[in-house]
């Protein structure tokens, strides 16, 4: 019996099993709907506070789910990089909803959305689907399952249960 290839294979089916069972959680934030008066194009309030999800994150499939509790407003997510033309303010960065590039969400979208996480800096953006002569707050659940990629966990898998059996094989003499 070899101890170290076992050891090592146990390790790597420890590893393919949690990342099969993934983890969850989720939480709340608040952001604030900007007024809306037409003609003038409508503003979207971004949040000041970034969500970062860190490089190692491509190894895993995250999926968000988001609502919110403001019947009239939208939320969308962006990219960290805002347009040279948002302000900011004490409450929330105000940008002209046109600049914006969503990756998920946004005017479109009614209550709720899915959104496939990958690495990188986003924001939460806000703002309202409906005529709004003043700012009004907004309070949005998420929630996230990550799992570790199938590819990963079959190659870990594959590894380890190989070394597993190597490891076990009796010696020969």
């Amino acid at each position: 019996m070899r101890v170290v290839p076992s050891l090592i294979g146990l390790i790597l089916l420890s590893v393919a099993i949690f990342g099969a069972i993934g983890l969850s959680g989720g939480g709340s934030a608040e952001a604030n709907v900007p007024a809306c008066i037409p003609p003038a194009a409508c503003d979207a309030g971004v949040s000041h506070e970034t969500l970062d999800i860190p490089s190692l994150a491509g190894l895993l499939d995250v999926s968000t789910s988001v609502q919110w509790s403001e019947g009239s407003a939208w939320i969308g997510v962006i990219k960290d990089e805002l347009p040279s033309s948002c302000v900011s303010l004490p409450s929330h960065v105000n940008c002209d909803e046109d600049e914006l590039v969503f990756v998920a969400g946004g005017p479109g979208s009614g209550g709720s959305f899915s959104w496939n996480a990958e690495p990188g800096s986003y924001r939460f953006a806000s703002g309202s689907s409906a005529i709004q002569s003043s700012l009004r707050g907004n309070t949005i659940d998420y929630t996230w399952d990550a799992t570790l990629g199938s590819g990963m966990m079959y190659s870990l898998f594959a590894i380890g249960g190989t070394l597993m059996a190597w490891g076990l094989k009796p010696s020969s003499q």
